[in-house]
C-alpha cells in the first residue's frame, strides 16, 4: 500500500522531473489569488443532486472530507447549466428533498460559489479542502506546487475514513502530465495511492468518455487499473442524468457497499446503476 506523496506517486508512472530552477516556487504556491476564481459553475447543476445525494446516504457513521479539487471558472462551453431539474420537483424532488431545496436556495439566490453550498450544510459534519489546485508558473513550477498542495489536502482530511474527491473531468487521461496547465482537471492513479489509509473509503468522481466499446466496458477498464494500484476493491455507481459519470468506490467495506447499492435502488435502474467489484484479483 502507498500512502505518500512524493514525486513518483504523483507522476504516476515513477517518473521524476527535476526543475533548473525554483526561486519563484513560494509566491507560486501560496499566492491566495492563484488561479483567478474557482470553477463554481456546477454548484447546484443535476451532477451536484446526484453526487451530494449519494455521499448524504453513505456518509452516516463516518467522517467525511470532501476534496473539491477547485479549478478555474472556464467560459468556453455550457458546462454547468443543467439547473432545470430544479423547475421540476415533481419529477426530481422525491429522491433526496431535503438536499433539493437547499441547492434551489443556492441557485435561485444566485449563489452558485462551492463557500455557499459548504454553508447551506448540505453535508452535515464534513471537511472540506476548498484549496484551489495552483495552475500558475511554469511546467515544473506547476508539478512542485501541486505536490505541495496535495499534502495540505491530505492534512486537511487526515482522520476521515471517507474521502471523496471531485476533480472536473475524474481519473487521468491517457497522456496525463502533472505539470500541463488543465491536469488540475483530473486525479492521477499516484494521488489516490496518496491519499489511500488504513480504514478509509476513496469515492472518486469520474465524467465517463467515448472510450471504444462504451460506457460499461470503461468501467471495467478502470476497475482493472485501480487493482492494480493497490485498491482492494473496487465499485461503482454510474449515473446517467444529462451525461454519463461515473463514481468509483475504492476500498469501501460491506456497510459502505450496502448503502452505495441502496442509494442507486432509490433513484432506479434509468437513473443510477451499481456495479460491484470491478477488476480481477491482482
Amino acid at each position: 500500500m502507498t500512502t505518500g506523496g512524493g514525486k513518483a506517486n504523483l507522476l504516476g508512472r515513477g517518473n521524476r522531473y527535476r526543475p533548473r530552477r525554483t526561486p519563484s516556487l513560494q509566491r507560486i504556491v501560496y499566492d491566495p489569488g492563484l488561479g483567478s476564481t474557482m470553477q463554481d459553475r456546477y454548484v447546484g447543476d443535476i451532477g451536484d443532486y446526484v453526487k451530494l445525494s449519494i455521499l448524504r446516504v453513505i456518509m452516516p457513521r463516518r467522517r467525511l472530507g470532501v476534496a473539491w479539487w477547485l479549478f478555474p471558472d472556464e467560459t468556453h462551453n455550457s458546462d454547468g447549466r443543467h439547473i432545470a431539474y430544479l423547475d421540476q420537483a415533481d419529477r426530481w424532488r422525491g429522491f433526496d428533498p431535503d438536499l433539493f431545496d437547499r441547492l434551489r436556495k443556492v441557485v435561485t439566490a444566485g449563489e452558485r460559489r462551492v463557500e455557499a453550498l459548504q454553508h447551506a450544510d448540505v453535508l452535515p459534519g464534513a471537511v472540506y479542502c476548498d484549496d484551489r489546485i495552483p495552475t500558475g508558473g511554469t511546467f515544473g513550477q506547476r508539478i512542485l506546487a501541486r505536490e505541495q498542495w496535495l499534502q495540505r489536502v491530505k492534512s486537511t482530511v487526515n482522520g476521515c475514513d471517507l474521502v471523496f474527491i471531485d476533480p472536473d473531468n475524474g481519473l487521468e487521461t491517457k497522456r496525463f502530465k502533472p505539470g500541463a496547465p488543465k491536469a488540475c482537471k483530473s486525479v492521477s492513479l499516484g494521488e489516490l495511492q496518496a491519499l489511500r489509509s488504513p480504514e478509509r473509503t476513496l469515492i472518486v468522481y469520474h465524467h465517463q468518455t467515448r472510450m471504444k466499446g462504451g460506457h460499461r466496458l470503461e468501467l471495467a477498464h478502470w476497475g482493472e487499473r485501480l487493482r492494480r494500484a493497490g485498491f482492494l476493491t473496487v465499485d461503482a455507481l454510474r449515473a446517467s442524468a444529462y451525461s454519463a459519470r461515473a463514481f468509483f468506490l475504492l476500498d469501501a467495506p460491506q456497510g459502505v457497499r450496502h448503502r452505495a447499492e441502496q442509494v442507486a435502488a432509490r433513484w432506479g435502474q434509468q437513473l443510477l446503476t451499481w456495479h460491484p467489484q470491478l477488476g480481477s484479483v491482482v
